[in-house]
């Protein structure tokens, strides 16, 4: 039985996982990453079909500044491959009495826009008013909570009960505030109040942001560039179509039984990686930290299905001039979302036609993203003709489902985390969209974070 030693061994070639093998060789240390699938970069793939060029996964990021992943743009050259969304990326449509209708961008639109309804606009202007509470007690408050105290209902059923659905596929009534929106939570504890504390941090961030900070970036050929790149650096370092099979304690450090081509092998490594998702982390930890996998085996998951709608152009009526449009849950439709995919970025449909992406399923209707598709594609269809007055069907059709798309973070989630942490062994380090959060960014500081912590332990 074939045999490997290595320093560390990532398991998952995801985005969180290739950022840690990337980070590591950088530095100098010697690393394998292993991937089950016949592909690295995980839900990040990039597919052209029909002259569409379809996201499988995340359709856009977005990097602040001290992120891990700036730098890296630059560093890979990737920065020169960006495309930018411009103002188009910064409009966004909300659905209102059945109407898509356009956030306001500015507070002088705010102020007229139909949006929010007058008494809606007066609680608002209350915000600034109302007493915090102690930051014990906001350990436990739901989204819905939070928003409902500081800016009251119609704001959350208007705006952050569809925000949530698009970006989590969830529901504000099930998310810990603290573990998914932890700036707002943060403004309130520093300043006492979400517009004091939006304004302090406007005057202090005045100046100009670092380059492609803030800014809806894409790239030339789709973002699996940015996956693409990390497994270019990792070179014969990162492997796929090798599963792992099992995981145990070794003298050395882990040693990890793989499946690769029907032949067995094992790599002894000094550190180990999970950078999967959290039911996978728990099924391979149970030998080695039953009390983490456990808890890992906790953490929920949004069921998501991705409908994928080319159209003639000239058959929408609506004119797509913006990032996409939201649904809020009171509208009581059957999707989550749209993306205006082709208006984003140049190249995602052939001339002449609009590319459409779809979302439906999430915590509040997980049936729809295991449907059949005949099922799914007449109420997704239906639903974007209601809305974006499309005529006839869509000349391309394609249809993508997620059992597992996005991790949830409940009430608690934060400490579930700390407790996961401290329940693993020496040398055992977790990575993903659970740990940091759900965007490419995020997934990404993760990955880095767990290469940080090995960079710290002395070479042997």
């Amino acid at each position: 039985m074939p045999i490997e030693d290595v320093e560390t061994l990532v398991v998952g070639g995801g985005i969180s996982g290739l950022a840690c093998a990337a980070h590591l060789k950088r530095n100098g240390r010697t690393v394998r990453l292993v991937e089950r699938d016949d592909h690295l970069g995980g839900v990040i793939r990039t597919l052209s079909d029909s002259g569409y060029q379809i996201e499988t996964g995340p359709n856009s990021l977005l990097v602040r500044a001290g992120e891990p992943l700036l730098e890296t743009l630059s560093l890979m050259g990737l920065d020169k491959k960006v495309q930018r969304a411009g103002t188009t990326g910064k409009k966004r449509y909300i659905l209102k009495n059945g109407r898509p209708v356009a956030l306001p961008m500015s507070l002088s639109e705010g102020l007229t826009s139909p949006f929010l309804s007058l008494a809606g606009k007066l609680r608002l202007l209350k915000e600034p008013f109302i007493s915090r509470i102690e930051p014990a007690q906001s350990q436990d408050e739901t989204v819905a909570d939070f928003v409902r105290r500081r800016l009251g209902d119609e704001f959350l059923e208007a705006l952050i009960d569809p925000f949530v659905k698009g970006v989590f596929a969830s529901d504000p009534r099930i998310l810990s505030m603290a573990d998914t929106f932890p700036r707002l939570v943060d403004l309130e504890e520093r300043y006492g109040s979400l517009v004091k504390g939006g304004l302090a941090l406007a005057r202090k961030n005045k100046g100009p942001a670092p380059p492609l900070s803030r800014e809806i970036l894409s790239f030339e050929g789709g973002m699996e560039a940015l996956p693409r790149a990390l497994a270019e650096e990792l070179g014969s370092d990162a492997g796929s179509n090798a599963e792992v099979i099992g995981c145990s304690r070794s003298d050395w450090g882990f040693k990890t039984a793989l499946l690769f081509e029907d032949e067995t092998y094992y790599i002894r490594s000094r550190h180990l990686v999970l950078a999967i998702s959290a039911p996978q982390a728990a099924e391979l930890l149970e030998p080695l930290a039953p009390d983490a996998a456990t808890l890992l085996a906790g953490i929920p998951y949004a069921p998501v299905a991705v409908v994928y709608l080319g159209y003639p152009r000239e058959r929408i009526a609506h004119p797509l001039d913006g990032f996409g449009l939201l649904v809020p849950s009171r509208e009581r439709r059957k999707i989550l979302g749209i993306l205006f995919s082709s208006s984003l970025f140049p190249g995602r449909a052939p001339e002449g036609h609009a590319l459409l992406t779809v979302f439906a399923g999430g915590m509040n209707q997980p049936r729809l993203a295991t449907s059949f598709d005949e099922e799914l594609l007449p109420l997704v269809t239906g639903e974007v003709e209601s809305i974006l007055k499309t005529s006839g069907r869509p000349s391309y059709v394609r249809i993508q489902r997620w059992g597992g798309a996005i991790p949830q973070t409940t009430p608690g989630h934060g400490q579930k985390v700390v407790s996961i942490q401290s329940a693993l062994p020496p040398g055992l380090h977790l990575a993903g969209s659970y740990l940091a959060g759900v965007s490419v960014s995020q997934s990404f500081t993760s990955g880095v974070r767990a290469a940080e912590k090995i960079l710290t332990t002395p070479k042997d």
